[in-house]
């Protein structure tokens, strides 16, 4: 089966509401996870700032999405339903790095290196995550 990069607009309809459906079931998820993240308070050292659980959170949706694009995703074409659903929706809605930066934000108002270390941190153990998902996909 051939790559197609054009949807007709039916096909563009199911898409954009399979996205829309997956990404609203992994937005959820993320908030309910979420409410296991400890309240900090004011004056709080910078590594009271650390969001533990969103890091978390990030780290399993890089996994699921890795893992599941090397293993039962993997021969199915960038505009399949089940792949926007699952990759595109809900892997996207789940992880939320630019909730990340935010929380990186307050950190750096406490402690520039602190920030850059929780940043590093994130990214680096997102690539160590993605290529354990990779070994075990195989």
């Amino acid at each position: 089966m051939a790559d197609r990069t054009s949807l007709t607009p039916l096909e563009l309809v199911r898409a954009i509401g399979g996205v829309a459906l997956g990404g609203a079931l992994g937005t959820l998820v993320r908030d309910l996870c979420l409410k296991w993240s400890p309240a900090v308070a004011a004056g709080a050292s910078w590594t009271q700032h650390i969001p533990w659980v969103l890091l978390a959170i990030n780290l399993v949706g890089v996994y699921g999405a890795t893992w599941a694009l090397r293993g039962p995703l993997r021969h199915r074409e960038p505009n399949d339903i089940g792949r926007l659903v699952a990759i595109t929706g809900f892997f996207g809605g789940f992880t939320s790095y630019s909730s990340l930066f935010v929380s990186l934000a307050a950190i750096w108002h406490l402690s520039v290196a602190g920030a850059v270390l929780t940043g590093t941190g994130a990214v680096l153990s997102g690539v160590v995550v993605a290529a354990v998902a990779l070994r075990a996909s195989r």
